[in-house]
């Protein structure tokens, strides 16, 4: 028995010279993987869905966990995002479908991806403990000389952190092993609206903006608009003697682009029909954006973007009473109170009462209607109500001016998802100094 057990111990030690090139080739093929797998996490936001996406890549061979990387960084560039800047797991699932990660297990996501590779590629193992429960007697005719020999083995160091015995172990194991069953990913040609897009994009609707502007349809709304004009100045007493040339100029020019902006419209929507989902990349052009707001008014760009769903889509919400102060508006600490600001002693201000605020009155509706004396009064309405009432003649409020100049408020970037912080007191006179009170009321909300 003791002659078996020192057999059993060479051919063990020979075995371990010739898995050693084995397993390095194994452990370098899985640390290319690992590779793979970080370059892949740099593309796509933190997170265990993310760290799945990447061990499911790993799970399914060397072939895919590329292919999955060389996908990230596709749509990462075709996105124009730069360094450090991450793609949305919409973008990601746009190209790229794991049917199997809501049911991998929390074990194999919480296991480091250098372990979890190891063991996917055959890169390690662990032999199996030895139990000698031999008495001295029974040793002494040499009971048990093989367990120890075992254990001597799986003491003895190898390479790496693994002992001879752990090295011979892992390479009995198969060169791989899916620890993720079904570990499967198929992927998507989507065409997305990139960078590049962008620049041909705003190049056509100038382009065709300018073309529409100044076509033979364009100058026959400006003659419509401009007789329209003309026969309400007589039928209201006046005489055409008394309208300007500058006046007809602008009338003309106001029918001239309301007329284009309605026929590019269509360009517009084509584009977004085709690219406006998340994963589209269209709205998150912001060169093109700016190009169809110069065009078409940002009131028209929001509201396209609504329609797309390209904004998060949240609406003030209704205040039906006023703030009141606190029971409790001293802190208990005396360090507290002494640290606080002017205005954060001050009450907060009272938000404006909608019922108190009378709506226009009736017959004061935003007009409807497409025609040339439509269009002249609209821009009217516009002019006088626009950004202060609906078109229902219901007032517009919005919150009250900040009163702290230290205080910020988040504004998303559309470009890149990216939040960031703006002084508050010149965020709110950028939308509404214009158009309201500091107290968040129309301003000339009376019939004027």
């Amino acid at each position: 028995m003791r002659e078996d057990a020192a057999d059993y111990k060479t051919k063990q030690e020979e075995a371990f010279e010739r898995n050693q090139s084995l397993i390095a080739t194994r452990t370098s093929r899985a640390d290319a993987a690992v590779a793979l797998g970080k370059e892949a996490l740099q593309y796509i936001p933190e997170g265990a869905k993310s760290k799945a996406m990447v061990r499911t890549a790993i799970a399914s061979g060397m072939t895919g966990v590329r292919e999955f990387r060389d996908k990230l960084a596709a749509a990462h560039a075709e996105a124009g995002l730069g360094a450090g800047e991450k793609l949305s797991i919409n973008d990601i699932e746009a190209v790229i479908s794991m049917p199997n990660i809501p049911s991998i297990d929390q074990s194999l996501i919480d296991m480091s991806l250098e372990q979890f590779a190891r063991k996917s590629y055959g890169a390690t193992g662990e032999a199996r403990p030895v139990e000698d429960d031999t008495g001295v007697v029974g040793r002494l005719f040499g009971f048990g000389a093989k367990e120890r020999v075992q254990e001597e083995l799986r003491e003895m160091p190898g390479m790496g952190q693994m002992s001879i015995a752990d090295v011979n172990a892992a390479a009995r194991m198969a060169e791989f092993n899916s620890l993720i069953p079904n570990a499967v990913m198929s992927f998507s040609e989507m065409e997305r609206f990139g960078k590049t897009d962008s620049f041909t994009f705003s190049r056509e609707i100038t382009e065709e903006y300018d073309e529409l502007v100044t076509s033979d349809a364009a100058d026959a709304m400006a003659e419509l608009a401009t007789r329209g004009y003309l026969d309400q100045i007589r039928e209201g007493g006046g005489q055409e003697s008394d309208v300007t040339q500058a006046t007809l100029e602008s009338i003309k020019a106001d029918a001239r682009k309301a007329y284009a902006q309605k026929q590019l419209a269509k360009t517009i929507e084509g584009y977004a029909n085709q690219y406006g989902s998340p994963a589209g990349g269209f709205f998150q052009q912001q060169f093109a954006m700016d190009q169809v707001a110069e065009l078409m008014g940002q009131e028209w760009l929001d509201e396209l973007m609504k329609g797309y769903q390209a904004t998060d889509g949240a609406e003030p919400k209704p205040v039906t009473e006023r703030e009141t102060l606190p029971m409790d508006p001293i802190p208990d600490s005396a360090d507290e109170l002494s640290s606080m600001t002017g205005d954060e002693l001050l009450p907060p201000p009272l938000l404006a009462d909608p019922a108190s605020i009378p709506s226009l009155p009736e017959g004061k509706e935003r007009p409807a209607g497409d025609t040339g004396g439509d269009i002249i009064k609209q821009r009217k309405w516009d002019k006088q109500y626009g950004g202060r009432y609906n078109a229902d003649r219901t007032p517009i409020i919005v919150e009250p001016r900040p009163t702290d100049p230290d205080a910020t408020t988040t504004r998303t970037k559309l470009l890149s998802g990216r939040e960031y912080q703006v002084n508050a007191m010149e965020e709110w006179d950028r939308k509404y100094a214009e158009t309201h009170n500091p107290d968040g009321t129309p301003k000339q909300f009376e019939d004027d």
